[in-house]
């Protein structure tokens, strides 16, 4: 079995996002997977790997939206991977809440928010 590669720990999240890439915005129905550091999701587009974009997400019935700089690192057979690169403490603080909130081991996902306070 291949080594893990992953830092954080991914959660299911099935919620819509926004993605906006060359200020053009996409809707996504469905976040397939979330962590602190990336996610993964489900989008019929293919998206040139290293590209830039701002990625939202939506929470229905809650303000504000949790809005994320990413990379773009693979695209394909319907899904998106994308990097998480900058955000703003507001957003960390409710990224990292959601993770908490929604993790199957919530004690792991602190120890991951310990160990890497930023998304580096």
């Amino acid at each position: 079995m291949a080594d893990e590669k992953r830092r954080f720990s991914r959660i299911f999240f099935n919620v819509q996002a926004k993605i906006a890439i060359n200020g053009t915005v996409y809707t996504v129905e469905r976040i397939a997977n979330l962590s602190i550091g990336g996610c993964l999701l489900e989008v019929e587009k293919e998206f040139a790997p290293g590209t830039n974009c701002t990625f939202t997400i939506v929470l229905p019935g809650m303000a504000p939206e949790v809005e994320i700089q990413g990379e773009i690192v693979r695209t394909g057979d319907g899904e998106l991977g994308l990097k998480f690169t900058t955000i703003e403490p507001e957003n960390l603080f409710h990224l990292q809440n959601i993770i908490r909130y929604n993790a199957e081991d919530p004690d792991a996902i602190e120890e991951e928010i310990d160990e890497h306070p930023g998304l580096k």
